[in-house]
């Protein structure tokens, strides 16, 4: 992003973009410093938990409520592309205990990703069910999908499939390690199930508030 930022500005100072043409250009630099924003933030969010300087603040909340409110996040693209986000849950409320806004970022990444790796005109689901003490929660959409080989990989920081890398330019290749070490830091689980051309599944767990408490 900023080698792409630099090369358009140098070119409006030496007027190699005409006048004209500057917005244009002007808004692609925008573009690209949000670009570079995210990815200094992304890069931020992985240090704190390579140095281990966070601290989960846990509290018991309806994960029902914080899926519905990070799926509002997405209304513009998914009306825009014509995609459609399901909630199916076992229970109107289901109360777990976790820190709420980094499990908002986990969530928020794994949409994130399903919308962008879907086909427009489809529909994402959001399946919440109980296990004994856990809650698993399933984010699964009906895109591209990814291959065996590269499930191992999708994990890995500033990874990308080839299909991922056209189809989506902007990504920082953080989003999922980002969601691995969010679970992981809780003493939870997160996992995939995805074929080539059909879609993929993410789940992860997270643990159920007990009544008395």
């Amino acid at each position: 992003p900023l080698t792409s930022i630099m090369g358009y500005v140098e070119a409006i100072l030496d007027k190699t973009i005409p006048p004209e043409m500057q917005e244009r250009y002007l808004k692609i630099v925008l573009s690209e410093a949000e670009r570079l924003n995210r990815l200094a933030n992304s890069l931020l969010t992985l240090s704190q938990y390579d140095d281990q300087k966070f601290v989960l603040e846990y509290s018991s909340f309806d994960i029902n409520t914080l899926l519905r409110e990070t799926a509002v996040s997405f209304e513009g693209i998914c009306t825009s592309r014509e995609i459609t986000i399901r909630l199916n849950t076992d229970e109107p409320q289901m109360m777990v205990y976790a820190d709420r806004e980094k499990i908002h970022q986990a969530v928020y990444n794994l949409l994130d990703n399903a919308i962008k790796f879907s086909h427009d005109c489809s529909a994402v689901d959001i399946d919440v069910t109980s296990r004994k003490n856990k809650v698993l929660v399933s984010i699964k959409d009906s895109g591209i999908g990814i291959a065996q080989e590269n499930i191992a990989k999708i994990w890995d920081r500033f990874y990308k499939t080839d299909r991922s890398r056209g189809r989506n330019k902007n990504g920082t290749g953080l989003g999922l390690a980002i969601v691995k070490e969010i679970i992981q830091a809780h003493g939870e689980s997160v996992d995939v199930i995805s074929t080539l051309d059909e879609g993929s599944d993410f789940v992860f767990t997270l643990t159920r508030t007990q009544e008395e408490e």
